[in-house]
């Protein structure tokens, strides 16, 4: 249950450096979780390509570092779990939220609040999809869309549609996920060593869905008017705003001491 009268923040950001956008997202994680600034809902993308890590996932003597860097592919370890994905052409969401947004604060729940905005988003594409309710696929594999967690999001016929990571405080939450516009992010394998996975649905895209090309502008469109709806229905606006000077000061500075280092990205 949320509190009904809550406002939420809408953040629209054009494609960036991955390496940026998780310094802002754990900015923000941090900025919501202290009470300087109201739960956020964030749409962005990558631009160039990135490789991100889960936070402690062993990656450094898996990477093909001559291939990433032939196609400039920026490298980046989340602040959030889960396995690799390679951002392409996608739509990338965030959610942050601190604990007085939702009750019970736990993270079956929020993955499944999350669920049902992100079913609203792919709904006004035109796009059905699921919330699935069991573990598909090995969740060991490296590539995070080779397996399906409990509350992600795929298609009606199984096929993976959105990866998701997420981690949780004292005092919020941070999910966050990868939506593929087309099948760019297959290309994974060239630039990490991944398992084979038998016996699993292929994962899909929302161009597979639709049958047709489609372009970040549509998607975002498309996805900030599913979370409106999907909020209101819980009584809780979302109001169109932006970082505060203060979050993108210290998205800068966290930027310069972690999220550009290799002590950190390449850390295990």
């Amino acid at each position: 249950m949320t509190s009904s009268g809550t406002v939420f923040r809408l953040i629209l950001d054009a494609p960036g450096n991955g390496q940026e956008n998780m310094a802002v997202d754990e900015v923000l994680l941090a900025s919501v979780g202290d009470g300087h600034s109201p739960a956020t809902v964030r749409l962005y993308g990558f631009a160039p390509a990135s490789l991100s890590f889960g936070r402690f996932q062993r990656v450094k003597d898996k990477i093909d570092g001559e291939a990433v860097q032939r196609a400039g592919i920026t490298l980046v370890r989340r602040p959030t779990g889960g396995q690799a994905v390679l951002h392409d052409q996608e739509l990338t969401y965030a959610v942050v939220m601190s604990k007085e947004h939702l009750e019970p604060f736990h993270k079956r729940e929020i993955y499944r609040f999350i669920a049902e905005l992100l079913l609203s988003g792919l709904a006004r594409l035109g796009v059905r999809g699921q919330s699935s309710r069991n573990r598909i696929g090995d969740p060991h594999n490296p590539d995070c869309f080779r397996s399906t967690g409990e509350y992600e999001v795929a298609s009606r016929s199984a096929r993976k549609l959105i990866g998701s990571a997420q981690v949780v405080t004292r005092n919020a939450s941070l999910q966050h996920g990868a939506i593929p516009l087309d099948t760019s992010y297959k290309r994974i394998g060239r630039y990490l060593a991944l398992v084979q996975t038998e016996g699993h649905e292929e994962p899909g895209c929302l161009s597979e869905e639709l049958g047709r090309p489609v372009s970040f502008e549509e998607t975002v469109k498309a996805f900030a008017e599913g979370f409106d709806s999907g909020l209101n229905l819980r009584g809780i606006r979302l109001k169109t705003g932006e970082l505060t000077d203060s979050e993108k000061e210290q998205a800068a500075e966290l930027l310069g001491s972690k999220y550009s280092r290799d002590a950190w990205n390449l850390m295990y």
